[in-house]
Formats: structure tokens, C-alpha cells, sequence
């Protein structure tokens, strides 16, 4: 459950997990409209050593691709790739230098939570925050408040609830006998600063 085996020599029966290819593309989707619709710069902190942070810049990059070739008047650009390490304070040290060698950055794409507010605080201590926006990913209580408080623009957020769920539900099936589907992929969701302040979590 939640990620993807890397061993060839398991035996995957089934394999639940965040459709984070689709995640990313919603990311790309909160991208443009943090940008207003006219394009720019943007910063990627990723973390190439997670297969679903791979996804999700991968669904990013295609839903750029398409919004380029479609609007080449308001392009998108991805002006570095810096390891963010899905961490805050290495996302906050990648943000700091892409500030410096990128003075017309407009927007970054954070693998997850953590990697998000380590950007937003680079971002706050440049004081760029009202020209810089930040989509983060996953929903972690700390990202929705951020969001809650504008500090974060959208995140594409999982269900793990919906992730256990499904996982006892296939392994319930399989010790009855039954087949399981190979892979379940849980579709993620855009959420907003008017999602977070009708989120009862957060009352």
C-alpha cells in the first residue's frame, strides 16, 4: 500500500496506491492558475529517490507541455530542478538559491508538505511571498492549514483513509480466495484556501 514495489523479486498479488501521475497533472492544473493564466517561471524541489515523487513531477511536466503548446503566448517554463529531498529544510535551501540565480520566479511545484513550507519560508524571508505562489502535495494537516492561511496556494491532496480501506478490503479478498485487482489506483483532488476554510478538520 502507498507506493509502488521496487524488488523484481517479489510477488506483487496487489498494490494500492495514489494515482500520483494524475496528481501531478492537478498539480500542473493549480500551476496555471497560480499564475493567472500567463505563464512564467517555476522552481521543482523533487526528490528522484521516491517513484511517487517521480509521478508527480511527471504529470506536472505533461500538463505544462500541453498548456504550452496550446497557449505559447503565456509559457511555462521549469527553470531548475533542485534536490529537494522531500524535506523542509532542504527545500527551503534549494528555494534559496533558485531566489538567487531566478529574480522573475513566479511559481513552485513541492513534491509534498514539508518540501511546500520549506519554500514558503525561503520565500517569506526574501519577503516575495505576494509574487511567489506554492503548490505543495499531499494534504498533511500542516500543508491545508498553510493553505487555510494563504501561505500555501493548492495542494492535489491523497486519501489515505480511502488508501487502508481498499488494502483490507483486497487482502480480506485474497484469504477468501477471490481475485484482487493488480493495481487500485486513488484519485487525488485539487484543494484550495475555500476548501481549507470549510475543512471541518480545521475547525
Amino acid at each position: 500500500a502507498d507506493t509502488g514495489c521496487t524488488d523484481t523479486n517479489a510477488i506483487v498479488t496487489c498494490n494500492v496506491m495514489t494515482d500520483n501521475f494524475s496528481g501531478g497533472l492537478l498539480a500542473g492544473e493549480a500551476i496555471i492558475k497560480a499564475l493567472d493564466n500567463k505563464g512564467g517561471e517555476i522552481l521543482v524541489p523533487s526528490y528522484d529517490d521516491a517513484h511517487s515523487c517521480l509521478l508527480r513531477v511527471q504529470g506536472l511536466k505533461e500538463k505544462l507541455t500541453e498548456w504550452n503548446a496550446a497557449n505559447p503566448e503565456a509559457m511555462i517554463k521549469i527553470v531548475a530542478e533542485l534536490p529537494g529531498k522531500a524535506d523542509q529544510d532542504a527545500s527551503k535551501l534549494a528555494c534559496e538559491d533558485a531566489l538567487n540565480a531566478h529574480p522573475n520566479l513566479g511559481a513552485v511545484f513541492a513534491i509534498n508538505d514539508p518540501s511546500a513550507i520549506g519554500a514558503v519560508v525561503a520565500i517569506e524571508a526574501a519577503k516575495k511571498q505576494g509574487s511567489i505562489k506554492v503548490v505543495g502535495f499531499d494534504g498533511q494537516k500542516m500543508g491545508k492549514i498553510a493553505i487555510r492561511d494563504g501561505r500555501i496556494f493548492a495542494d492535489p491532496i491523497q486519501y489515505p483513509k480511502e488508501l487502508g480501506r481498499k488494502t483490507v478490503q483486497q487482502v480480506v479478498k485474497y484469504f477468501n480466495g477471490e481475485t484482487v485487482e493488480k493495481e487500485i489506483l486513488i484519485q487525488t483532488s485539487l484543494y484550495y484556501q475555500e476548501d481549507a476554510k470549510n475543512d471541518p478538520e480545521l475547525k
